[in-house]
């Protein structure tokens, strides 16, 4: 009986302070993302610099984006612009943002970004919902997102579930994603 309790309560407890490994925010679709970005551009991810902050409290990860096509904002292709996220290794530590957008080396990807001028960043829209890889394997250029680690809601605080016509297929194709971007801008 005693051995049975304290089994119950070892789990109690693990359920209770095992860290979530995903983060609510609010479901934006593509639509909402081109109204409220100030860029939305493709390019290349050339780079990756992780730091920690002047408080030594937390890392910031600088990412590198050549960019290959604008759709929206102050950027031209050819240049190279910063996009800043929490977290990243430095010094054998590491510390991650469960739904934050995954920016790779080497990965060709379209992005809603916001921008901060007077630092020269931009930050990704949304967390993962904001981050598209283009797949060019097939004869016609696709997308993915990864949003494993992100759970989403909308105004009213509903649930949106992944399957939800607002997540875009994973198979679909990356000119199906322009054809909304430029429809949503000529609104």
């Amino acid at each position: 009986m005693y051995a049975r309790r304290t089994l119950c309560i070892a789990a109690l407890l693990l359920m209770v302070f095992t860290p979530a490994m995903a983060t609510i925010v609010r479901a934006l679709t593509v639509e909402q993302m081109t109204t409220t970005a100030d860029v939305i551009a493709e390019g290349q991810v050339t780079d990756q610099t992780s730091a920690w902050n002047e408080e030594k409290t937390r890392i910031y990860t600088v990412t590198t984006l050549t960019l290959t096509v604008t759709h929206k904002g102050p950027v031209k292709a050819g240049e190279a612009i910063q996009i800043r996220q929490i977290g990243g290794t430095v010094d054998g530590l590491t510390q991650s943002i469960a739904g934050n957008a995954k920016l790779t080396k080497g990965e060709e990807v379209l992005v809603f970004l916001d921008r901060d001028a007077a630092r020269g960043l931009h930050y990704v829209v949304g967390m993962a919902q904001g981050k598209f890889t283009i797949d060019r394997a097939a004869p016609a250029p696709r997308i993915n997102r990864g949003l494993e680690a992100l759970s989403t809601l909308d105004a009213k605080g509903t649930p949106v579930p992944l399957a939800s016509p607002e997540r875009p297929d994973p198979q679909r194709a990356l000119d199906g994603l322009r054809t909304r971007i430029r429809a949503a801008m000529s609104r």
